[in-house]
Parts: C-alpha cells; structure tokens; sequence
C-alpha cells in the first residue's frame, strides 16, 4: 500500500451523503488513515458507515454551506471531535438550474452562488486558520470542465464553478509559504447520481461521443485524484486545475 502521509490528519469533505464524488474522496482519504468529517445539508449515515465499518474514524455534520453561523459551528465542532482540520476537500454544489441565461430566474441563479460560490468560501475560511496554524494544508476545489469551458444551458453552474478556480489560485499563493495547497479538478462527465439525473439522455451520449476515451469516468478515478493531491506526494504543486475528462477537451472526429 502506498503511504501518503497523511494519516490522523483530518480531512472535512463536503457534499458526502449521496452515493456519489463526495463519499468516494471520504472513502479514499479513510483509506489512507485520515479523519474523516463529512459535511452535507443532510445527514451522512451511510457514508460514516462504510468507513467505520472498515476501521475508520468518520462523523458527520449537518450544515447548510451558505449559512456562515452553521458552517462556522460545524467545523468548531469538528476540532473538538476529531481534532483541526488541515485537508479539505470542496465537493458540495448544486446543479439543479440548466436552461438557457435569458430563461433563468435571478433567484434560481442566485441560489447557485449562494451554495456553491459563497458556501465554498465559507467552509474555506473557517477551515483556513487551523491550516495557517499548523503550517501545512491542502485545499482541493471540484470545479467541472463548465467552469473551465463554459457550458450550453448550464450558466449558472458554469459561473460558479469558474470561481472557485480563482479562489484556489489566490489560496495557492497566499498559503505557499505555510505549506499549504490549493488545488482545482475539473471533471469531465463523471457516472454519478448529479451527473446522470440532471442531464437529458441525448446529451449524455453526445458528451460521450465528444469524450476521446468514448466512456464517462468513474468515481473512484476521480478520488484517487483527490488522495493524491491531499497528499504528501503532492507538495510541490499548487494553483494548478487538473482536467480529469478522458479527453473530453480535445478535439475529437
């Protein structure tokens, strides 16, 4: 087995009740022996199971990331549980609003920068002290490849995700000499329950003709990528969107 160097370091990953990015990075981190807090507006029973039923360490926090006072809280909790958190993992988002911008209501589109541009930065903030203290951190941000490419119908969502990828670089270089990380991924079409229930069936296979490995990505690729950039591993690489699409940004005929 590989050793990252991270073990009893606590990890917070948001966005982990479903059956999907959020509980396969949980499930990867717990792995390697790190603290798992999982963070959702809901709770996590399922994904706190599959951990500790292994030998893990693994709680679970309610929160609404857009409220501040709750984020707040949860993480305060957290340190008193399971110790500072020094590696977190941004998964949560929202992808419910897809149409075309002028069809768009504001509060709909609002609603998507509320959880996902500002309760991004929220569980950020109030994780960033403790990896300040400690001198060491790593910050992995789940953008989409509509953040980096935009996206037809999906405005809101690709505005959103385009934000976080100017939040981490400017984490990357304010946390530098501290030794901590910020990181972005940006997915291509991943086979999970977000992906495959909030698009049409037609573009799901275009997307895939699109895709030069002709398949979606699996779960599991996508978290191995999470472990290694929270990982010792990856000390020296910061401020950097890693594309993880099976070529979908490519040109393909």
């Amino acid at each position: 087995m590989v050793d990252y160097g991270i073990k009893d370091k606590v990890a917070l990953i948001t966005g982990a009740s479903g059956d999907g990015l959020g509980r396969a990075d949980a499930l990867a981190l717990a792995a390697c022996g790190v603290k798992i807090a999982v963070m959702d507006i809901k709770e996590s029973p399922e994904t706190v199971e599959l951990i500790t039923r292994n030998g893990g360490i693994a709680k679970d926090y309610v929160a609404d990331i857009s409220k501040t006072e709750q984020v707040n809280a949860a993480v305060l909790q957290i340190e008193k549980d399971l110790g500072p958190v020094t590696i977190l993992v941004n998964n949560a988002s929202i992808l419910t609003t897809v149409g075309m911008f002028g069809d768009i209501p504001a509060e709909k589109f609002n609603r998507d920068v509320e959880v996902n541009t500002i309760g991004t930065t929220n569980v950020t903030r109030a994780c960033w002290k403790y990896m300040q203290a400690a001198k060491w951190g790593r910050i992995v941000m789940m953008s989409s490849i509509a953040g980096t490419y935009g996206g037809l119908g999906q405005s809101s969502y690709a505005t959103t995700k385009a934000s976080v990828i100017g939040l981490a670089k400017t984490l990357a270089l304010e946390g530098a000499r501290s030794n901590i990380t910020a990181n972005v991924i940006a997915p291509g079409v991943i086979q999970s329950q977000m992906a495959m229930t909030a698009l049409r069936g037609d573009m799901l296979e275009r997307m895939k003709k699109a895709t030069a490995m002709r398949r979606f990505g699996e779960l599991r690729e996508i978290a191995d990528t999470v472990t290694f950039l929270c990982s010792e591993k990856s000390s020296y690489i910061t401020g950097q969107v890693l594309h993880v699409d099976g070529g979908l940004g490519l040109f393909v005929f």
